[in-house]
């Protein structure tokens, strides 16, 4: 409901809106009449960042660091410095070719302190020191102040070109298009083409830069990895362990220690079986009752057979290299074997042969026994001393395989410092050589399309648009009940009937009820038939409520109460009804004044007998309309009705007075304002409120409805006044 009243809101205003944005557009067409054609060149740059003729082992592309550089690189295109050296280069071209100049200045613009200013030699020099040293001019200095508000002069200052360059990537591509429009077709393309040879010099020079700290930089890291490195190499080496992992010299010291483990075993076994062998030799000779002596010789013969075994232990232990000690034991040999020999021969002389083979035995078996004695201690000698040997190798190893981890770690690290260090030298050679400019910007041949109309068509469309969403605020703030709808959602009383908004200056309104006024157009006359229609239904339902005493009431003043009460009593004496209106409003005595009324009110002094009343109550009335309609005035002042009125008034008698009239109309103060409606309501059968669709509902007025709720059986409804004639519908 609320979109089809805003609907007839905006096309009630359609002439506003459309008249607003016709104005719009054509401002627009006035500022744009004088807009010059532009002349677009297209140049195009590829990057490498994407793509790469060299074949890749691992081809993984970092889609985030891609789009990083891109942004980086068109941000370097659009930056201070460039644009400051394409505008040096085009403005120095103007200077050094005034035959063919991109751009002339006018009359005017030559007249100005900034031209007069300038010299042009000066201006070259000045220019082209920034154009090769890659400098820009500073507000600073005074001199390159003046430059820079000539470049503003021509155009060519930062702003300017800004303004008319456009650089972006060309979507999921690896090209970075260039476009500049300019009045000049042949200025457009020096500029997408210039700025492109700027971009390369001033990145190349920025690069080197910057590359040329990283390698210095990572020249000192490396050489710092690489001292690192070779004194732990060096610690490795100066330990003298040698890695187990390496299963070298580890090997070597445990077959050794087996060896001599293995000849100690089979020296004690070898002992203990000829410690078996003597004790039964022993045994034998005990048995025989021969006892053996041991004499001079035979303990020169032991002595010199430890001798003998020392020496060979003495020749083992010297690695089996010394000459003298092998030497020392053949001799001790050779006397061993002499000494034994003539023993031998002394004991066959004295004994008999058994006991002399025994004595030999035993003889012997002491010998091996001592000699076993000897190589035991020395064998275990050598265990003991390899044993100590290989402890300490091990600990040797541990320490040497710390350290050979350390100098892992800084080989690593140098190899990686190694690397980085060629990769900055790579990309420091090769960096710029990635971009290259594919497409050659040329003058173009025809202008741009005019952007004129698309400017005016946004104008007015835009005004059309701004003017549509005012009149809808100002429509939403707007709280009034204009519509049914609108009336039913707030004030929600009964409505007895809806009364279009009607101008009755110069109308009669009688004429208008009994259609006897001639409009003056059609819509006029639709008017005066929809308020007649109106007027008809609300009389309808005061014909058809039962009751006779009526009181037309509002909650506040200017609501049309005395216009209606007016217009339905010239309906109801159509319909051959007879009708007294009494003034009651006291404040404001519109009707007396209007239908020529007898200001008596307050004076009627009613009698006991009925007939008198009804004869007074003639006497008093003035005829209003042929007979049907009478009028009993009022003199109007600031007092209510049980302050003015008799003890025994007219208004205690107003159902006797239906006997004449078939209706008693009555008005009263608005409730806001006036407390007489209040006093009003104990005389009346009915209570009518009028309600105009152009006021707003207040707080003030929600407590004068509640009083037309409290009234129970005599609220007969409301009528809503004055409502245009597009929103009558609106229910």
């Amino acid at each position: 409901m609320d979109f089809v009243y805003l609907l007839r809101v905006l096309l009630k205003r359609k002439w506003i809106i459309i008249g607003s944005a016709i104005i719009a557009a054509g401002i627009a067409w006035f500022f744009t009449r004088n807009e010059e054609k532009q002349y677009l060149s297209i140049s195009q740059v590829s990057t490498g960042f994407t793509s790469n003729d060299i074949v890749k082992l691992n081809d993984n592309n970092d889609f985030y660091e891609t789009d990083t550089k891109f942004n980086n690189v068109i941000v370097t295109f659009t930056s201070p410095t460039v644009i400051s050296l394409l505008s040096y280069k085009v403005m120095l071209h103007d200077l050094q070719n005034p035959a063919q100049p991109f751009r002339t200045l006018t009359a005017e613009q030559k007249q100005t302190p900034v031209y007069m200013q300038i010299n042009v030699e000066h201006a070259k020099i000045l220019l082209q020191h920034k154009l090769d040293s890659m400098s820009i001019l500073t507000s600073y200095k005074p001199d390159e102040k003046k430059m820079l508000e000539f470049l503003k002069l021509y155009n060519y200052d930062y702003n300017s070109i800004s303004k008319n360059l456009n650089v972006y990537r060309v979507e999921r591509t690896d090209y970075i298009q260039i476009n500049y429009a300019s009045e000049n077709p042949e200025l457009s393309a020096f500029m997408v083409n210039t700025v492109f040879q700027e971009f390369v010099r001033y990145y190349r020079f920025i690069r080197t830069e910057r590359s040329a700290v990283a390698i210095d930089t990572l020249q000192s890291l490396l050489e710092k990895y690489k001292n690192e490195r070779d004194q732990k190499n060096e610690a490795v080496k100066s330990t003298g362990g040698i890695n187990p992992e390496n299963g070298t010299g580890g090997t070597t010291y445990d077959n050794q220690l087996a060896s001599l483990q293995t000849q100690l075993a089979n020296e004690k076994a070898k002992q203990t079986n000829a410690s078996l062998q003597l004790q039964k030799i022993n045994n034998k000779l005990a048995s025989s009752g021969t006892v053996t002596t041991q004499t001079t010789s035979n303990d020169e013969l032991v002595a010199i057979k430890k001798q003998r075994d020392d020496a060979y232990a003495a020749y083992l232990q010297s690695g089996s290299t010394d000459q003298n000690l092998l030497n020392q034991y053949n001799r001790l040999k050779t006397q061993y074997l002499n000494k034994l020999s003539q023993l031998n021969a002394n004991k066959n002389q004295n004994s008999t042969s058994d006991e002399n083979s025994l004595l030999d035995k035993k003889s012997d078996l002491e010998v091996d026994i001592d000699a076993s004695t000897s190589q035991i201690n020395y064998l275990q000698s050598q265990i003991n001393a390899l044993q100590g040997s290989i402890q300490t190798q091990a600990n040797k190893n541990a320490t040497a395989q710390i350290l050979s981890k350390d100098a892992d770690i800084a080989d690593k690290e140098y190899a990686t410092i190694q690397e980085k260090y060629n990769d900055a030298l790579d990309m420091n050679n090769a960096a710029v050589n990635n971009f290259h400019q594919i497409l050659v910007g040329q003058p173009a041949i025809e202008p741009e399309p005019s952007k004129r109309y698309l400017i005016v068509g946004m104008a007015g469309g835009a005004v059309f648009v701004l003017v549509v969403l005012v009149i809808i605020f100002l429509t939403y703030l707007d709280s009034s009940i204009k519509t049914p709808f609108i009336f039913s959602r707030i004030v929600n009383l009964k409505l007895l009937s809806m009364v279009n908004f009607m101008n009755l200056k110069n109308k009669m309104l009688a004429d208008v009820v009994a259609n006897t006024n001639v409009p003056e157009d059609s819509e006029e006359k639709n008017r005066n038939n929809v308020f007649r229609e109106s007027i008809r239904k609300l009389r309808y339902e005061i014909e058809h409520s039962g009751k006779k005493v009526f009181l037309f009431t509002s909650t506040k003043k200017g609501q049309g109460k005395t216009t209606l009460i007016q217009a339905l009593s010239y309906s109801l004496s159509l319909s051959k009804k007879k009708v007294l209106i009494v003034d009651t409003n006291f404040c404001n005595n519109d009707l007396t004044v209007q239908l020529s009324g007898t200001a008596v009110l307050e004076q009627i002094v009613v009698p006991e007998i009925n007939d008198q009343i009804i004869q007074n109550v003639k006497d008093a009335a003035v005829e209003v309309r042929g007979g049907a309609v009478y009028i009993i005035g009022c003199g109007g002042g600031d007092y209510t009705p049980a302050e003015i009125l008799p003890s025994k008034h007219l208004l205690m008698h107003l159902q006797k007075l239906t006997e004449v009239y078939d209706y008693v109309f009555l008005e009263g103060p608005p409730l806001n304002d006036f407390s007489d409606s209040k006093e009003l309501t104990e005389y009346v059968d009915g209570v009518v409120a009028i309600f105009s669709a152009r006021h707003i509902i207040k707080q003030i007025d929600k407590e004068s409805i509640n009083f037309f709720k409290s009234l129970n059986g005599k609220f007969c409804g409301s009528v809503l006044n004055m409502v245009e004639l597009e929103n009558l519908n609106d229910v």
